[in-house]
């Protein structure tokens, strides 16, 4: 989300140009309504979370994380729904929704703060669809587009992807495992390619916590060994691991 490439915005919008040849202002600005209902994500990702809500009720408990859970154990889940709670008996106060939680109006979809790079114009200068293109950044592309509805519509769209970074939510960790001592911090179906404040939040105040990371493939596996290198975790173990 944080590279996105407007090159493709061409043929999305593809039938909506602006007639100039029309008396109706809907007929010139009907590109910027299409781009207006284009990239709402929320609805989407609340839709998509009450789906997967609805399927745990044909859901069974997995042997494997039954054996893995003990009573007593702290969750940090970064999945929407309750599938620890329903599917494990887990009770509610053992479970942080780092990411909001399905039901609560409070789920986050974004990328970091300040991470916003998108995918550099490939402008067709001669306008003739065969290269060689000028590569352009975006904001610069923009504000060389000559026609007015045309510009507003990419315009309104970037700022609307880059409106979709989020805050890490490290207050409600620390609040969550204030008074604990923890000891084993165990990593299961996370790609480790992001996140990563909440895994150094971690490491700083359980520097002798021992991490155990479920590795489901190489790439990562890769990733796991560059955000320990980067955090700085000293004691971990990577266990490879069919994905059930």
């Amino acid at each position: 989300m944080a590279k996105p490439d407007f090159n493709s915005l061409v043929e999305i919008f593809d039938g909506y140009d602006p007639d100039y040849l029309s008396d109706r202002e809907s007929d010139r600005d009907g590109i910027i309504l299409q781009a207006d209902m284009s990239g709402n994500l929320q609805e989407s990702l609340d839709e998509f979370a009450n789906k997967a809500e609805a399927t745990l009720l044909n859901v069974s408990p997995k042997e494997q994380f039954e054996r893995l859970f003990r009573n007593g154990d702290l969750f940090i889940n970064f999945n929407y729904t309750h599938t620890l709670e329903q599917i494990y008996g887990i009770e509610a106060r053992q479970v942080l929704h780092i990411h909001g939680e399905v039901g609560e109006n409070n789920l986050l979809l974004g990328y970091p703060e300040g991470d916003f790079s998108p995918e550099i114009i490939q402008d067709d200068v001669r306008k003739k669809g065969r290269r060689p293109y000028r590569e352009t950044p975006l904001k610069g592309y923009i504000d060389n587009i000559e026609d007015s509805y045309v510009r507003t519509v990419y315009k309104n769209l970037a700022d609307k992807v880059e409106s979709f970074k989020k805050e890490f939510q490290i207050g409600f960790v620390e609040k969550f495992l204030s008074n604990y001592e923890i000891n084993e911090i165990i990593v299961y179906g996370h790609s480790c390619a992001i996140d990563f404040p909440y895994f150094e939040y971690l490491n700083q105040q359980f520097p002798h916590a021992q991490w155990i990371f479920y590795a489901f493939d190489d790439p990562t596996r890769w990733n796991i060994e560059d955000m320990v290198a980067c955090v700085g975790i000293s004691h971990y173990n990577i266990i490879g691991q069919e994905r059930v």
